[in-house]
Parts: C-alpha cells; sequence; structure tokens
C-alpha cells in the first residue's frame, strides 16, 4: 500500500496543458496535488524537442486564444503579453496564394485565382465576414463566462449575450449544416473551392467550426516566444513553485477502485499513490480499456461507445534544420504558417494507398522567423505536418498495432516519407533539400508513443459531426467511478489547446466546489 507520504488531495494523470491547468487550479484552492508524467518533460501534443540548436514543436504549431487562453493564465498571474507574438497563416494551392491577414485582401485573392468563380467568392465572404465580426466581438471583449467566476462571471454572460444575438440567428444553421453541405451551396460548379472550403481533408465538420478556423487564423492565432515547450515549461515551474508535485517517466498503468470509488493509482514503476480525486487528463480509450482494474464497472453501453469512437487523424512530423537565414526563409513563407494544399483530395485515413502522404495538404510552419533564438544564428527551423494514418501500410510495415514495434521495413518508409515531404515543400521553399542540415520524421506511432493518445491521435475525437462520441453533448468531465473525472480533449468537442486547458481548470474547481457553480456564478 502507499505511505502517508502518498496520498494526495487529487491525482493527475498526465502532464500536457489540461493536466497543468488542472494542477495549478488544485494548488490555487490549496489542495495537495501530483501530476503523474508518462514521459520526461511536460507538454503532450505541445512537446517541443531540441535537436543540434533547432527547436521544433511535435504537435501543435500555436494556439487560437478566443477569449480563453490568456483570461485563464491571467487569473493565474502567468500571463504577460510580450511573451506572445501573433501567428500568421497563408493559404496556397496550385492555384491559389492567399495570406490570411484581412477579409477584403482575402476575397480579392481568392477572385484572382478563381475568376469563374466570383459570384461564389463574393457569396461565401459575404456570409463569413459578419460571422467573424460578431466572433470578434463575442472573443475580444473580455474572458468568456466559463473563465471566470462570481460577478465577472455574471457580466461576462451579460456582455456575450449582448453580442451574441447574430450567432444565435445563425446558430441552428451553423451547428447542425457541414461544411461541405454550405461549400457545396456556394461551389456547386467548382470542385477545388468545394474542397478548400468544404472538406479541406476532414469530413462532415460542422459549419460553426469551418468558421472559427477562418476567423482565429485571421484574426487570433499566438505563438510563445520561448515555444510551445517553453510556454509549458512555465506552467510547469509555477506549479511546483506554489506546492504541486510532477513525476516524469511515470507512466498509470493501473487505477484501483472499491466498489465504484478509485483508491490509488500504479505506475509502471510499481509506484502506488492514495488521492481523494483523480482526474485523467490523457487518453480515455486506455483508461476504459488498459487501465481501470475492474473495467466492467464502467457502464457496458457507455463503454463501447468511447472504446468505438473514432479519433482525429494522426500526422506525420518533418523536423527540418535550414542553413537559411530568417529573412530568406520569411520571402518564402510570407507567414508564420503556410496551409499547402498539394492536390484536391484527401486520402489519410486510406491505409492501402502508397501515396497517401503526399495528397491533400501539408500545414509548413517556421517558428524561427520571428524568434531566431530558436535556431542557430543564420538558420532556421522548420517543421512541415502531413496527414497520414497509424495503420498505413500494414502498420507502417511493422505488421503489428504496437507503437513500440520499429523494424527495417519501417525505417525505410520513414526515410521515403520524409524525402517526399521534402521534395513537395519546394513548391514552397525552392531549393529546399539544398539546404536542410538536419532532418528527422516523427511518425503517428512516435507521436503514440511520446503522449499515448491512440493510433497518435492529434485532438481526441474526431471533428466528424456524425462520429464523434460527444457529438450531442460536448462534454464529458464525468466518470461512473464517483471520485474519477476526464479533463483534457477527449472529454471536450472539439478538443484541441482551448478547450483543453478551460476543461482542466473547470474540472479542478468542479471536484472542490461544485460542477453546477461553475454555470451561474
Amino acid at each position: 500500500m502507499a505511505g502517508a507520504s502518498n496520498k494526495y488531495d487529487v491525482i493527475i494523470i498526465g502532464g500536457g496543458i489540461a493536466g497543468l491547468f488542472a494542477g495549478l487550479q488544485a494548488q490555487k484552492l490549496g489542495k495537495r496535488s501530483l501530476i503523474l508524467e508518462h514521459g520526461s518533460q511536460v507538454g503532450g501534443n505541445m512537446s517541443g524537442i531540441w535537436r543540434k540548436g533547432f527547436y521544433f514543436d511535435c504537435g501543435d504549431q500555436s494556439t487560437e486564444n478566443v477569449g480563453i487562453i490568456f483570461p485563464l493564465l491571467e487569473e493565474l498571474g502567468l500571463y504577460d503579453p510580450d511573451e506572445w507574438i501573433r501567428a500568421r497563416f497563408r493559404w496556397a494551392t496550385p492555384d491559389l496564394d492567399c495570406p490570411f491577414l484581412e477579409y477584403g485582401q482575402m476575397r480579392d485573392d481568392f477572385k484572382k485565382a478563381f475568376p469563374g468563380s466570383a459570384r461564389g467568392i463574393d457569396g461565401w465572404f459575404d456570409y463569413i465576414v459578419p460571422i467573424c465580426d460578431s466572433m470578434r466581438k463575442m472573443f475580444s471583449g473580455g474572458p468568456q463566462p466559463f473563465v471566470v467566476d462570481g460577478w465577472k462571471k455574471v457580466r461576462a454572460n451579460l456582455r456575450m449575450m449582448s453580442r451574441a444575438g447574430f450567432m444565435v440567428r445563425r446558430g441552428r444553421e451553423m451547428l447542425k449544416t457541414t461544411g461541405e453541405e454550405k461549400a457545396l451551396e456556394m461551389f456547386a460548379d467548382e470542385p477545388r473551392l468545394f474542397y478548400i472550403c468544404g472538406e479541406s481533408s476532414l469530413k462532415n465538420v460542422p459549419l460553426m467550426m469551418h468558421y472559427i478556423f477562418w476567423y482565429t487564423f485571421t484574426e487570433d492565432y499566438w505563438y510563445p516566444r520561448a515555444g510551445l515547450q517553453g510556454f509549458m515549461n512555465k506552467l510547469a515551474d509555477a506549479y511546483r513553485e506554489r506546492g504541486g508535485e510532477i513525476r516524469f517517466k511515470s507512466t498509470v498503468d493501473r487505477v484501483i477502485t472499491s466498489e465504484k470509488v478509485a483508491t490509488e493509482v500504479e505506475t509502471s514503476n510499481k509506484e502506488r499513490f492514495q488521492a481523494d480525486y483523480f482526474i485523467n487528463a490523457g487518453n480515455l480509450k486506455r483508461l476504459i480499456n488498459t487501465m481501470m482494474d475492474h473495467p466492467e464497472k464502467w457502464d457496458f453501453r457507455d463503454r463501447q461507445i468511447f472504446t468505438a469512437g473514432q479519433l482525429t487523424p494522426a500526422v506525420c512530423s518533418a523536423f527540418l534544420g535550414l542553413d537559411m537565414s530568417a529573412e530568406e526563409l520569411r520571402r518564402h513563407m510570407k507567414t508564420n504558417h503556410t496551409l499547402y494544399w498539394r492536390t484536391y483530395e484527401t486520402a489519410a485515413r486510406d491505409i492501402y494507398d502508397p501515396e497517401a502522404h503526399n495528397k491533400g495538404w501539408s500545414m509548413i510552419s517556421a517558428p524561427s522567423i520571428d524568434l531566431p533564438h530558436l535556431a542557430p544564428v543564420g538558420k532556421s527551423s522548420l517543421v512541415v505536418q502531413v496527414f497520414t494514418s497509424y495503420h498505413w501500410r500494414n502498420g507502417w510495415g511493422t505488421g503489428s498495432a504496437d507503437p513500440m514495434a520499429r523494424n527495417p521495413e519501417y525505417r525505410e518508409l520513414k526515410q521515403k516519407v520524409l524525402e517526399d515531404i521534402i521534395r513537395q515543400t519546394e513548391y514552397i521553399i525552392p531549393g529546399l533539400a539544398k539546404r536542410v542540415v538536419y532532418k528527422e520524421l516523427a511518425t503517428p506511432r512516435s507521436m503514440a508513443r511520446w503522449t499515448l493518445n491512440e493510433e497518435g491521435a492529434i485532438m481526441g475525437w474526431t471533428y466528424d459531426s456524425f462520429q464523434s462520441p460527444l457529438k450531442d453533448k460536448y462534454i464529458n468531465f464525468r466518470t461512473p467511478i464517483k471520485n474519477l473525472f476526464n479533463a483534457g480533449h477527449y472529454s471536450v468537442w472539439p478538443g484541441g489547446v482551448v478547450f483543453s486547458a478551460m476543461s482542466g481548470r473547470a474540472v479542478a474547481k468542479g471536484i472542490f466546489q461544485g460542477f453546477l457553480r461553475q454555470l451561474i456564478y
């Protein structure tokens, strides 16, 4: 049994952004908390690595604010606006080159690229610009109601109601209509525009999410000057300074229960820790399928829904160190992030297509063009991500579902994909191959090893509005175990950085102050 020193008010499983915000909130409430982290550093999908002086973000490449992230940090005394820069986006296809800077300029760029579809493009922008204007008023006028308390929550609710009239009128359509349906209405005669404005490699995404992407790409993406790993380290340092504890390389393998109450957890190191409450801030599928000592205590129907639930696609990440100055790279990239549609099709989940990794879009990110300290002097860091399936080509040549499986076929496929990514990125950065001085590829299997996310999923449950287990309820903080709760991108839909951070705060406050109270005051 665990000793008295191993007894906590709350134990948090996972040191990603949800786990850290849960821990910081617990410490703010005066509770003794412990984060048990599988890896050797905090971060999860927001991890970053240094290689030969080059910094690379492994999963997420920047984050929205939408009136949530910065207020959460401000509440904890951790927000410094000088520590953040705007992260600009650009869309590029063989036909289009459009920085997302201003809606009028974007409209003109689209019409120049697709002159035969000018009427549809005007209709599209006439529809989305008022929505994005409403989002700006809602998101930039102050914190969202669910990240503040007391009279601040009352004022935030009143402010949101006064500014949300337009969104309410469009709300049902944006929740019940998919991006493909609206794009087909606007671009029935132009399959290229239908694809990039509608499907974009992700099928059946609610229209609301599409327009949040358009708003945030244009007005509300941010990047920490220290890199995402530096930001996560700052959260972890603050958590420890406030009395919290973190144990690295402590994978929780078992949640031990008595009746329907969790009593302790056991790690891969065979250490046991007791607590009054437990927060799983990681993979819900793993919790149900392998961590519970008695999975039958989980309602059978609920268990089946979640364990069969589809996940977001996985990505390959090419980490490239370039013998190229930030100024030269900026001339090619134009913005921090370029979404490059190599083809107007997607094959991300086609496990048999040998060219699946060459289809759809790639995400090209260059944090060092604004932050040269993230690369050696006179050089630059570049990350290129493409959708691929965890099970592609017979499990990446391994013939196994085990993320630890690696063999010569796996390494050969990695090398091929890496070289293909470099070759295709030369459309954006001519002569790239000759400027690469460091290169490495992380596959979906790499992400699964780092984060324990099943199949290397990038943001929890699928964005497909017909397939997500949370498509009707959006939030799932509770479990059948009375003192075991969910946080992170498996607990909210859609997942991602913002809602994962919010979930960590919400669950920690809900445990100790009541979940209902957070809704009203």
